[in-house]
């Protein structure tokens, strides 16, 4: 009798582990849109550092909360590049536009960036800390940390995507009037 209740639980589990369809992997890319800014930016040119990210954001992987204080990933769907680097990318296209690099310098960390999925559709939600440093004597001229939303199209990894993009567009351009303020601002 052991002997078949070991061998029924056996092809039980063997039935539960069969490869069944699922859901393909999505990438997707974090992108503000600067590729269509016609004008060009009249601030002093500024070194943008590479962005750094906290760990649990340091991943391809998007991050969704249906909670309060708590995060996890979408399962089958990501990022085409890790967000700190696509940040620093479109930070870097906007602020090292033209002139000589160096009087300034930019530096940024990405504290949050997840999908607020309390309610739906639920909330994009991006955080980033930045200081500007004066490239000579390094010493740090302004610090602030910039925080943006926009809503999601969709209660799903696609609608959150297109709210990062929405959120990152509006944070982007904070971050660039910001810098622009603090460079006119005297030593």
């Amino acid at each position: 009798m052991k002997a078949v209740l070991g061998f029924l639980l056996a092809v039980g589990v063997a039935a539960c582990s069969l490869p069944g369809p699922r859901e393909p992997d999505r990438y997707f890319l974090l992108d503000a849109g600067l590729a269509q800014q016609a004008t060009p930016r009249a601030g002093a040119p500024v070194a943008v550092a590479a962005t750094t990210a906290s760990g649990f954001y340091d991943t391809q992987e998007i991050a969704y909360s249906r909670a309060p204080g708590t995060r996890a990933y979408y399962q089958f769907n990501r990022w085409t590049d890790r967000p700190q680097r696509a940040i620093h990318a479109q930070l870097a296209s906007r602020l090292e536009a033209g002139g000589a690099k160096g009087v300034l310098r930019l530096n940024t960390h990405l504290e949050e960036i997840y999908h607020d999925a309390s309610q739906e559709p639920g909330t994009a939600r991006i955080t980033i800390a930045a200081e500007l440093v004066d490239g000579a004597s390094r010493a740090v001229l302004a610090r602030r940390t910039f925080t943006r939303s926009a809503p999601a199209a969709s209660y799903d990894a696609p609608g959150a995507v297109s709210g990062f993009n929405q959120a990152l567009a509006a944070l982007l351009g904070d971050i660039e009037g910001w810098v622009d303020a603090q460079s006119r601002q005297p030593r």
